[in-house]
């Protein structure tokens, strides 16, 4: 007897089956380190909302003290090269502290300092 037949339809059915898993399963869920590799390499152009959105990674990953402070937003150009600024500024305690992050338009160049 000639199992050939019935080995190919198993087989066929067993590849169907994985591929409607890996299907239903979808895309693996980014760690937080590749989160953080997005946030410290925007796509260029930058726009308000993905540096408004890198930044927010960037707090919520590496800086959680500010992740409670609104951020301001600003849009600043220095020696022709436009920026996105988005800083978090804490006064509530005795000395002010701060973070900002720089986001360059054209590159997606990311700079994150604090103060004081």
């Amino acid at each position: 007897m000639n199992r050939f037949p019935l080995l190919a339809v198993v087989w066929a059915a067993l590849l169907v089956a994985g591929f409607a898993a890996v299907l239903t399963l979808g895309a693996p869920v980014a760690s937080s380190a590749d989160e953080l590799a997005a946030a410290l390499n925007p796509a260029p152009p930058v726009s308000r909302e993905a540096a408004e959105s890198s930044a927010g990674t960037i707090v919520r990953l590496q800086y959680p003290t500010f992740r409670e402070i609104s951020p301001s937003v600003t849009k600043a150009t220095d020696f022709g090269i436009e920026h996105w600024v988005v800083e978090y500024a804490d006064t509530s305690g005795p000395a002010p502290r701060g973070l900002r992050v720089s986001i360059v338009v054209d590159t997606g160049k990311v700079e994150v300092t604090t103060y004081p």
